[in-house]
């Protein structure tokens, strides 16, 4: 595990809670996003699950001001008043997941995983057109249609009051007041011939963007899109990922399997590119292989209103 000398308490990050066991309780590709980069890092952490109608009383109680667009308050968080004081209102608590990734950086510059490597220009450029192109596979906002499969098993996996919660909210936010239990269509396969184009589109960029990368000397022989070198984009295809698995197995295995050779030829289009294994499907297995996907951090609790 990487260390800093200079920091006297561990990073303190805070998670939504779920049902699922163990070290699959994190689900949310926006938390995950820390999650991995944490782990990555190899950044000693302690950690803290808050169910839904927690988070906001928790982050107003240390001063975080709400979201200017969205949902006023939202995970991920890392509470750390040490290297926050002047840093985010409050002084205690860091909440969007790209900004956490600039202070860790900031905080661990030494350590082989950066979220936004050097030459940071380069990357974080990078990082807009792969959390563009990852977004339009599973976000409503950029018509990713993965949203119809993944939504409607949310509630399932939350917590009681967590779950009551997803649903008065999100079915109070969608244009037709719909519950989110219903956000799917009718037939999934629908759904998942929908979702089908824009993971093509990502596999396309992500093999041609490695191949450059590599060539240029960004990164060495790698399954990252910098080659051997993660990148932020790296690591929130990897909490997507997650999020299929946290949806079941089945779904997971079904995601890596677009456009691979063995993929059932029923779901493919004539003329349609062929990979003997998809790079989404290396990326997955290489955080597998680092441990990255397991790891967790310490048990600790910061309560509502704490002034230390």
């Amino acid at each position: 595990m990487s260390s800093s000398p200079e920091l006297t308490e561990k990073i303190h990050f805070l998670d939504i809670s779920s049902k699922l066991p163990g070290y699959k309780q994190c689900w949310s590709p926006n938390t995950l996003k820390t999650r991995l980069l944490l782990n990555a890092k190899g950044i000693p952490y302690t950690e803290q699950y808050v169910s839904y109608p927690d988070i906001a009383p928790l982050l107003k109680s240390y001063g975080v001001p709400p979201n200017e667009s969205g949902f006023a308050f939202t995970l991920p968080a890392i509470y750390h008043p040490e290297t926050l004081q002047d840093v985010v209102p409050g002084g205690k608590i860091m909440t969007e997941s790209v900004a956490i990734a600039h202070h860790l950086d900031k905080l661990y510059p030494h350590t082989v995983v950066q979220a936004f490597p050097e030459p940071k220009d380069q990357s974080e450029a990078l990082w807009k057109e792969a959390e563009h192109l990852l977004r339009a596979i599973v976000f409503p906002a950029e018509d990713g249609k993965g949203f119809r499969l993944l939504m409607p098993r949310i509630p399932l996996i939350l917590d009681d009051r967590g779950s009551e919660h997803f649903i008065r909210t999100r079915t109070a936010s969608h244009a037709q007041h719909l519950s989110p239990l219903r956000w799917g269509s009718e037939n999934p396969e629908d759904d998942w011939t929908a979702l089908r184009p824009a993971v093509l589109a990502y596999i396309k960029f992500h093999e041609s963007t490695r191949s450059k990368a590599i060539a240029a000397g960004l990164g060495e022989e790698g399954p990252f899109l910098w080659g051997s070198k993660v990148t932020m984009g790296d690591i929130y295809l990897a909490s997507i990922l997650v999020w299929f698995r946290s949806a079941g197995d089945a779904m997971l295995d079904r995601f890596l399997a677009i456009g691979e050779k063995d993929e059932p030829a029923s779901r493919k289009s004539d003329g349609e590119a062929v990979w003997e294994k998809s790079p989404i499907r290396s990326v997955w297995d290489a955080f597998g292989k680092e441990g990255w996907l397991e790891a967790v951090g310490e048990p600790r609790e910061i309560p509502v209103g704490n002034a230390e």
